[in-house]
Parts: C-alpha cells; structure tokens; sequence
C-alpha cells in the first residue's frame, strides 16, 4: 500500500516506517503536527520537542512532507473519542485529508506501542477517512523491541527526559545505544517504561537505513522545564542541525528477512507443534441437507433467561426466517429488525449488547451478511463468535446476544467499567478485526472475548500452516488480547472456553495445546492448583467451517479473580444407556461461573427408549447443579451443542428447553440450540451455560 508515515522524530515512528517497508509497503510522504510559537506543546497526542529539524526528514528520505500548525487541544479526553471541533485530533484529520488528496495514500504509519488513547484516535480519523493504520510496534515486548530497534542501525538520542533516575545535565544528547543499560536498570529497579511510553523520555532519529541522509547535530541549548529535586525536567532545542549525505555504499534497506515478529513466533509454535500437523486430512463431508427434524417453524418465540442482578440477560433464537426474501441480507434484516422489537419490548437498546453468538448456515454469506450487520452498531460493536453451523433447510442464519446494562449504581469508593477493544490497526500484536465486532468487550471484572483465528497479524492473511500451529496461534491472540483488556489476566482466568474445529481427529491435539498453555499461563503466575481445583473446561466442537477457512476458532469468556480460589464440582448419572456428565466451576468471588453438561451413548445407539427420562434427568442435573452453587446466581444461556446426524439428540433437544422450564421455572435460561457435526468422544450432546450475578 502506499503510505504516508506520522514522524514525530522520535525513534518510534522512525521505527514503525521501517517495519511498513519490511511488511512490502511504500512510504510516499511524511506528515507533521508542529506546535504554534513554542517549542513544546503539552499534548496527550503528539510528541512536538524537537519539531525545529523535523523539516530535514524531507530531505533524509527524499519525500514530499506535510505539516500543518496544532491549532486545537486536548478537548475529548475520554476513552471512546468522537468528533469534537476545537480539539487536535481534528487537526490530524486535516492533515491527513490533505495528504490523500494529494498523494492518494492508503495507509497510515503510526508509532504507538501502548497508549489506548493515541491509537484510537489515529484509528477514528482513520476511519473517517478511509485509511488503513498500520501500527506495528502496537504492544510489544518494550525490552526486545528497543534492542530490536538499535540493533537495525536506527541512531537516536534523547532530546528530554521527564523520570526519576534521569538527569537532564547527563542524559540529554546521549545516544539511545549507550542509554540502553540504564534504561533497563530504571525499568527493573522502578518500573520506568523502557521504550519512553509513560513520557519518561523522548529522542529524535538522526539515522536510520530509510535515510538517503543522516542528520547532525551542529548545536543545541538546554532547557530545564522543571527542576523538581526527585525527576527534573528538560529538553534540548536544536539551534543548529544540518544534513549530510552518507557513504555511497550504504543503501536504504528494510529489515532483514526473517525478521518479521508475526513470522518468528509463527515458526516457534510450528517448531513446537509440528508433530500434530502429520495428520490424514480424512475431513468429514458435510451436506447441507442434514436431515433437521428438530426443526420448529418459522414463528418460533425468543428464547429469554431472567435478568441478573448485575443486569445482563441473554436472548437467543433470532433468526430471519419471518422473511420472505430467501437471501442472506434480507434474513439478517429480519432478524435485526425481531431482535429490535424484542429489545424495545424490554427495555434494552442496541448498545447494551456485549456479545453476539453468530451462525450462519454458509461461510460464503460472511461478507453480505457483515453489510448489513455493522449498520447497527457504532464504533466499538459488540465482541462476536462467527462460525457455520448445520442450520435447518432455509434458515440462513441463527443469533444470540448477552446485553448488559447496570441495574444500581456503584458501591461508595468503586465506580462501574464497561470498555471495548476495537483495535483496527494492523501490527504485529494480534489480528485486527475482520468484521464489525471488538476483540473484547470488559464490564467490571467480566471479559467478553471474540472468536480468535489464526490469521498472520501483519498480513491479515490465514497462516499457512497446519490444526496444531493454528490452534497454538488462536489461544495465544485470546491470551494477548486478555492480557491487553486488563493487565494481569490469563487463560488461568478463563471461565467459560469453546473451541470450533472441522475435523473431529484434531480434538485430541486441541486439548493438549489447550492444556499446555494453560499450565504456562499457572506457572507465569505462580499458581498452585488444589487437587479438587479444576480450571474451566474446554469444549470443542466440530463445525463445517469457519471464517477464512481457518481449522480452529477459540471463544472464551473470562473473569479478574484468583483462579487458586475458585470452587468446582462434577456429578454424574446414567438413564436409559446414557450417560450424563456434569462439571461447574465458580469464580473466587462467587459472581461468575460456567456449567458444563454432556450426553454420552456408547456405540451407535440411536434408538433409546424413554427420550423424555433423558431429557428430564438433564434438566434434574443441571437444577441440582446450580443448587450446589451461589444462589444468587443466575443461569443466562444454555448454549446446546448437538450432533445434526443423531436421532437420538434431535429428539432430546425438542423437549429440552421445555424440560428445563418444568425444573426450574422462572430461573429458567436462555437456551440456544445450535446443530453441530459432531462432539468430543462418544458425546451426543453438550449443554455449555454461563452465570452471573
């Protein structure tokens, strides 16, 4: 893509036009934000010290540069920025129009490694304006990623210096290379971020190998800007700085291959895993006319679960098939226009909803089906789990969704968190969105995560590669984005996990990834598990496809507690030759939980006599479940995962929901019945819930 790279100066933008190139992209102009009659600016947004040579970048790279004068401020400080006149971020908007028109540029490069705060609002204007940013430094590890940097020959010194531990008189006009060693004794001893990210220093590049010419520093003045006793603060102003050519033998170069981080922990995982990958591709055919006698018709009610005390309620069962347009963007215009009504009925708004659960009967309806679909949501939509399913002959598509909307207000002292991550630039953290759905959605302690693929970062590509190095890939996006929703959170902290695969052979590798990572993520934090402690269970299900026609899709559904503490339980009985399975897991503050219930029958028997003792003894189960937990917590969505070819399980699930109204009544859950090809071990049906204060 053609590109016109933010430059600051400093070493990250420099840095983050040289990762573009390596990526295969064109870096055609350069643009500027400078501060007016000043030599720094106190912005949230910009870093303007050091503004007075940005002009000589023009000449180093021999490209056209923008620059237009800050005019606005810090207006919109909040998390979610929205278009506000009179604030900087409209100058950047100006800035960046400007340069489309005239360069037609389709990417922007963007320095940011951890501001939430720089990155959406380069992401909003972005949006705005039909641009692609491409943030490759996005979070990081900050101690390689600085070694990275001055080991690719990017020269910069520092030009201010705000922290304990760093001196104006010493440390101001040092190269980056010779501050390394005491950066990482401030990062270690007091927790200064290593790459500047908390404004602990700033620096301008002098060289780097996209440079034609390199930049001298011919003369400089200090200025103290604070002389706090504990981390005074000053700058440098360059007085005189000049460009000059380099050796002849040096010639711009990008990075070397190999390189790229996306690839070099892509070929770790496939180093680790790629005895799992030997496997006969034996997939099972799928035909679309799976005999569905479950199907119910066409004006079948929502199904509802009673709203919680820390109000969240779960419909399911939305579907189009009111419509008597056969194609998928008429079906998905119906069932949003139900979905309405239903929220109208109780109350709810379209953006309460945190999480949607989305299957579609064809993978090739993804893209017109997201046409429709982003036209109801705003700028940070709802996480999503997107996956083919064997829907009934007509049904195009089936969709669920948990909304949440707080019911009193915080305890004295505390205060309510609801947060998107809606991360669109591409770089080489994790997947940048494919559809109109954040990564994560967080109310209070609770993250909501969409489904992860194994789609390359950079590229955005599905990575070649086989089940064992995809699933490697999907768990550890699901463990960074996590990660990067609240600091500290693992795949130890998960509560409720579905993976989709489509092959059935490939379950007991998803399991050992699965275990693997997760005794990582135990030992990372030094967590002891007590015997009788069991994390969340994983349930993996066997679909027809998934987006992109990856071969694994993980979902999860996590909490900020101490998994040490949580509390679990398993029962299990046997009617009529089938065998039932239950296992629950609490949170360690009682608010959250997971309940997990398997059908089994041994062999192929499809014909078991007295369906409705089996469907009974589920809802017995699952009542007497619960009971052993909380009290107060309530039973949102029985998601029903069920073999489509089973006769058995066909008929359990037309009774089942009714079943469970008979057991519990009011407390009833949603129930989402959702037809699979097929199911871990001789299992026939597999009911996952989540609970909730």
């Amino acid at each position: 893509m053609k590109v016109v790279a933010l430059i600051s100066g400093g070493k990250d933008s420099c840095y983050n036009m040289m990762q573009c190139v390596a990526a295969g992209h064109r870096i055609v102009a350069l643009a500027n934000l400078r501060p007016a009659n000043t030599d720094e600016l106190d912005s949230y947004m910009y870093q303007t010290v050091g503004h007075q040579a940005i002009g000589l970048y023009a000449e180093a790279m021999d490209l056209p540069l923008y620059r237009r004068t800050i005019q606005g401020s810090s207006l919109d400080t909040s998390r979610n920025y929205s278009v506000t006149e009179g604030d900087e971020v409209e100058d950047l908007y100006e800035l960046l129009h400007l340069v489309k028109e005239k360069e037609g540029v389709e990417a922007v490069s963007v320095g940011a490694i951890l501001s939430d705060y720089q990155r959406v609002r380069v992401e909003n204007v972005c949006l705005r304006l039909g641009l692609q940013p491409l943030a490759y430094l996005w979070r990081r590890d900050q101690e390689s990623l600085l070694s990275e940097m001055i080991s690719s020959d990017l020269h910069a010194v520092l030009i201010k210096v705000a922290a304990f531990g760093l001196d104006p008189e010493k440390h101001l006009g040092k190269p980056l290379a010779d501050m390394e060693p005491h950066l990482k004794q401030l990062s270690q001893k007091y927790g200064v971020h290593i790459c500047g990210e908390g404004g602990e220093y700033e620096t301008f590049t002098l060289d780097c190998p996209l440079f034609k010419k390199k930049m001298v520093i011919d003369a400089a003045e200090m200025v103290i800007h604070s002389a706090d006793a504990f981390a005074p603060v000053g700058y440098l102003n360059f007085t005189e700085i000049h460009a000059e050519n380099k050796d002849a033998d040096v010639v711009a170069r990008a990075l070397p291959h190999g390189s790229c981080p996306c690839q070099n922990a892509i070929d770790k995982m496939t180093e680790e895993v790629e005895y799992a990958d030997q496997a006969q591709d034996n997939e099972q055919e799928f035909t679309s006319n799976c005999d569905l006698s479950c199907q119910q018709g066409h004006d079948l009610p929502l199904s509802c679960s009673p709203k919680s005390s820390k109000g969240y309620q779960w419909i399911s069962g939305v579907n189009g098939l009111q419509c008597k347009d056969l194609g998928i963007q008429g079906q998905t215009s119906a069932a949003f226009k139900r979905l309405q009504s239903e929220l109208d009925n109780r109350g709810w708004k379209m953006t309460d909803i945190v999480l949607v659960h989305l299957y579609v009967r064809s993978m090739e309806d993804f893209a017109p089906l997201n046409t429709v679909y982003k036209k109801h949501f705003g700028i940070n939509p709802p996480a999503r789990v997107c996956v083919q399913a064997p829907l009934p002959a007509g049904q195009l598509l089936q969709m669920d969704c948990l909304l949440h909307d707080w019911t009193e207000p915080p305890e004295e002292g505390c205060f309510h968190q609801r947060e998107a991550l809606h991360v669109q630039s591409l770089s080489h953290w994790a997947p940048a969105n494919i559809g109109p759905y954040s990564q994560a959605l967080r109310v209070d302690e609770s993250v909501f995560c969409a489904g992860q693929i194994a789609l390359v970062p950079c590229t955005m590509q599905l990575v070649k590669a086989g089940t064992g190095t995809q699933a490697h890939l999907s768990f550890s996006y699901v463990k960074k984005v996590l990660e990067a929703v609240i600091s500290g959170l693992t795949l130890a902290h998960v509560v409720q996990a579905h993976c989709y695969v489509t092959r059935h052979q490939d379950i007991p590798i998803i399991r050992s990834i699965w275990d693997s990572m997760l005794r990582a993520a135990e030992e990372e934090k030094d967590l002891l598990w007590e015997p009788e402690i069991k994390p969340a269970a994983l349930l993996v299900i066997v679909v027809p496809a998934l987006p992109k026609g990856a071969a694994v899709e993980l979902h999860v559904t996590a909490t900020q507690d101490d998994p040490a503490k949580r509390t679990s339980c398993h029962m299990a009985t046997k009617v009529a030759r089938v065998s039932v399975e239950c296992h629950t897991v609490a949170s360690a503050d009682m608010r959250s939980a997971s309940l997990s219930l398997s059908l089994a029958v041994s062999g192929d028997d499809h014909e078991v006599t007295g369906v409705k003792d089996v469907t009974d003894a589920v809802a017995a189960t699952f009542k007497k479940a619960t009971e052993k937990m909380n009290a107060e917590l309530v039973s949102l969505c029985a998601r029903v995962f069920y073999k489509c070819r089973h006769s058995l399980a066909r008929q359990i699930v037309q009774g089942l929901e009714e079943s469970l109204r008979s057991s519990l009544g009011e407390s009833s859950p949603s129930v989402a019945l959702v037809p699979v090809l097929d199911l871990p071990g001789s299992q026939i049906l597999h009911l996952s819930c989540w609970l909730s204060l």
